[in-house]
């Protein structure tokens, strides 16, 4: 029986819920919020909309004791309004660090034994943060991290190319902030790198994709879609351990560090991080996001 726990029912969590409910994605879905009645209230909308699925999810509200036998945790718990002036994903940091202070024992106690995946922001450093807090093996915990960065690469990429985003390979590397960068060796369309292509302004591409999500949150003031998929996709790889390799947050043995790299997602979370030789400049670029992390990291931790 696949159950997946959704912590957290804010735009992210509620959207990720949907997605997971209408693609069938789960058989169990454990909805959790600290306000009890809003999560009635999504529980009992999502249960209105199963009525035209061809799919059955089992609902369950606040109940942490159904998590020990849950194969998935989302944490999408956070506060956007405390996004920082230009967009600044480090403004939640104290809220995320109160949130997950919260949870961790209720975490803890219920006698999870599965993989944890992080929504909140900033996500790196909460990656490691809930590291330090549960003392779990470093593979049962990751963040969507660069993840959601990337399909907003592809996207660009193909946009400017006039080419299906599904001929675009490559990834957004690093923190998944400001210091994030596009790995350019890595992108292909189909069997060609895009060095090959004339005309590319590797600066433009590399900003939409970076800032993609404040152009979102300008008019919207949050961002939804995109997250939600790309939470659906890794827990869906958790689930149906399909080996599947993602940029995402999680440990880095040489830098000591959760950061942004590729990893191959499984049942019990992180199996593998299949190499990827970067050149010289795009080395020094994921060094100083790890820098970056570390320093977040110290920030977060010196809150009480």
């Amino acid at each position: 029986m696949r159950t997946v726990g959704i912590i957290g029912l804010g735009h992210v969590g509620v959207t990720t819920a949907y997605t997971m409910v209408t693609k069938g994605l789960a058989d169990t879905l454990i909805l959790i919020d600290q306000d009890g009645e809003r999560a009635q209230a999504e529980h009992l909308d999502l249960a209105d909309a199963q009525g035209g699925l061809a799919t059955y999810t089992k609902l369950l509200v606040n109940d942490y004791d159904a998590l020990k036998t849950a194969d998935v945790v989302i944490f999408a718990a956070g506060d956007i309004s405390q996004v920082g002036a230009g967009g600044n994903r480090n403004g939640e940091t104290v809220s995320t660090k109160k949130a997950i202070d919260d949870v961790a024992p209720k975490l803890q106690a219920s006698g999870f034994a599965g993989v944890l995946i992080d929504i909140s922001n900033p996500c790196d450093v909460a990656v490691n943060y809930w590291q330090q807090k549960l003392g779990w093996a470093k593979h049962r915990i990751l963040g969507t991290g660069t993840g959601l960065d990337t399909y907003r690469m592809r996207r660009a990429v193909a946009e400017t190319l006039n080419v299906n985003v599904a001929d675009v390979r490559g990834y957004n590397l690093g923190e998944h902030g400001a210091s994030q960068f596009t790995a350019w060796s890595t992108v292909y369309v189909n069997s060609t790198p895009i060095s090959a292509f004339a005309g590319i302004d590797y600066d433009q591409l590399a900003e939409t994709s970076r800032e993609g999500g404040f152009a979102i949150f300008k008019s919207k003031h949050y961002t939804n879609y995109g997250i939600a998929t790309i939470a659906c996709d890794m827990a869906s790889a958790v689930l149906s351990d399909a080996r599947r390799v993602f940029p995402c947050a999680c440990w880095d043995d040489a830098q000591q560090i959760s950061i942004g790299h590729l990893a191959t997602v499984g049942a019990t979370g992180i199996i593998d991080n299949p190499t990827l030789v970067l050149p010289e400049d795009e080395q020094a670029k994921y060094q100083a996001s790890a820098d970056t992390i570390k320093h977040n990291l110290a920030t977060m931790n010196s809150f009480d």
